[in-house]
Order: C-alpha cells, then sequence, then structure tokens
C-alpha cells in the first residue's frame, strides 16, 4: 500500500528495491541483534531487515497512516512498531543483549538531532547506517580547511568512524526531492581513540569538548583567540595556546581540537 507523503514529515520514500536490498545488506547485521529502524513508512526496508539474522527490530513511525500498514504486513515476533518521536526514546531500553545497530531513511529537517542523540548514547549502539541528504552526508566526513568541515564534523568523527557507503540519486525516491542522497555507516566502536591508539585527554568530558568545538565554530570567520572569549580559560597557560589562538576552527584536524581541549582543561 502507498502513502501520500507528508511534507510536514519530510517523506520522500525509497522505492528503489535494489538500493532497499543494498541498505540492508551494508548495515552488517549480526546473528541474534538488536536493530531499530527509523522511520519505516510502509515497511519497503522494513522487509528486507527481516530476512537478516536479526532477534528483534523495533520501528519508530511517527506517521500514524503507517502502523496499521506495518502491524498488518508484518506478523513477526521479531518485529514492533513503535508511534513516537525517536528522539525522546532511551535506545538502550530497547535492546535484547549488546549492542544496537540503527537503520534508517532520514530526513532533512531532523538529521542533526538523530545524529547528536546517536553520539551521546552511542555507548549502546555498535553500527548505525544511515541514508541522509549529500550534502549532510559531506558534512559529517569533511576535512579540514573546507567549506563543509563543522561542528558535526568534528564531533561525529571523534566519537565515531563515519564513512559514505555509496550515493543514492534522487530518482529512487517518491516523490523525488531536489537532491541527491547518500548511504553513510557510523561505526560507534572505532572512535577516534580507537583508531588513532591513543588514551582521551585526562579527565576527558565528552560534554565539555562538545561545548569548546560548538564555541570555536561560533562565529565561523572569527579566530579562535574571538571566539574563546565566550569560555571561562582563567586556568589556562595562554602561552600554551599561542599556536592556536590566530587560527580558525576550520583549520583544525579533530586531533588538534583534542589537543587543544588538553591544553584547556587537562
Amino acid at each position: 500500500m502507498q502513502l501520500q507523503a507528508k511534507k510536514s514529515l519530510g517523506q520522500h520514500f525509497l522505492i528503489d528495491e535494489n538500493i532497499l536490498r543494498r541498505i540492508a545488506e551494508s548495515a552488517d547485521i549480526r546473528d541474534g541483534e538488536s536493530v531499530v529502524e527509523i522511520g519505516p513508512g510502509t515497511g519497503l526496508l522494513t522487509k528486507h531487515l527481516l530476512a537478516m539474522p536479526l532477534a528483534k527490530l523495533t520501528a519508530f513511525e511517527l506517521d500514524e497512516r503507517a502502523i496499521p500498514i506495518l502491524e498488518s504486513e508484518y506478523h513477526d515476533e521479531r518485529f514492533s512498531v513503535v508511534h513516537q518521536d525517536f528522539l525522546e526514546v532511551p535506545l538502550n531500553d530497547f535492546s535484547v543483549s549488546g549492542k544496537i545497530n540503527i537503520i534508517g531513511n532520514i530526513p532533512y529537517y531532523i538529521t542533526s538531532p538523530i545524529v547528536f542523540k546517536l553520539l551521546e548514547e552511542r555507548e549502546s549502539l555498535r553500527f548505525a547506517t544511515m541514508l541522509v541528504q549529500l550534502e549532510v552526508a559531506e558534512r559529517l566526513i569533511g576535512v579540514p580547511r573546507t567549506k563543509a568541515y563543522g561542528i558535526p564534523s568534528v564531533l561525529t568523527q571523534c566519537f565515531a568512524e563515519v564513512k559514505m557507503l555509496f550515493k543514492v540519486k534522487a530518482g529512487a525516491f517518491r516523490p523525488a526531492p531536489n537532491v541527491d542522497s547518500a548511504v553513510l555507516r557510523f561505526d560507534f566502536e572505532n572512535d577516534f581513540f580507537t583508531r588513532e591508539k591513543i588514551l582521551p585527554p585526562r579527565n576527558f568530558d565528552d560534554k565539555k569538548f562538545s561545548r569548546l568545538v560548538r564555541t570555536l565554530f561560533a562565529m565561523r570567520r572569527k579566530t579562535i583567540k574571538n571566539n574563546l572569549k565566550a569560555l571561562d580559560i582563567s586556568n589556562a597557560d595562554e602561552s600554551k595556546l599561542a599556536l592556536f589562538l590566530p587560527k580558525r576552527a576550520e583549520e583544525l584536524s579533530v586531533k588538534e581540537f583534542l589537543e587543544f581541549y588538553r591544553m584547556l582543561y587537562s
């Protein structure tokens, strides 16, 4: 059964069977794993996920029209639908055992809140495989000294390993959006410290680091010295910060952000 897409929910239904199958296969679902699907719609991707050896599939759907369709279409004891905002629910509640695998076709207007929620709750997660607008994907994998590089780039690449798996043309959706999309995979067990085989700075605090990154990017064209005025750095040795202060946030790599954090707070 088809649904008329709701603009208010940012709906663009992925209808290309080859892409749907490829997303499910890319998710690397392990035997007995708990999976959460964001925004299943009428279940076109759900069908492919239930063909995997998962233990439990929980689908979060805000569109009340889709709930009876999903419940009538999939009579699988492993499957359940939750008519609730994904952003408001602790993800750890939906694990049978071990860490959760997240999958979804994410509307543009809530992509950033969803990504930041995943980063905050990453201790409960193994992977996330998400279809997002191409521009968003490019930001999340952005590198220093580029327009795409910003707060989401730094925080995502610090707390997870993120890769673009493949691009998806607008014609694969109904209705077709005005832009292309891409499938991203987030590996939460391979964060920057794991990849680099280093320990976090002493007394490292996720929220404090996030606040620092957001502060330094607050006015993108201003130097770190100017943006830093919004923070209390009275205990910091400014002579050690001298190399960083004339730069802009977009010039710093994740490693340099962490080094700057260490100088400020360790």
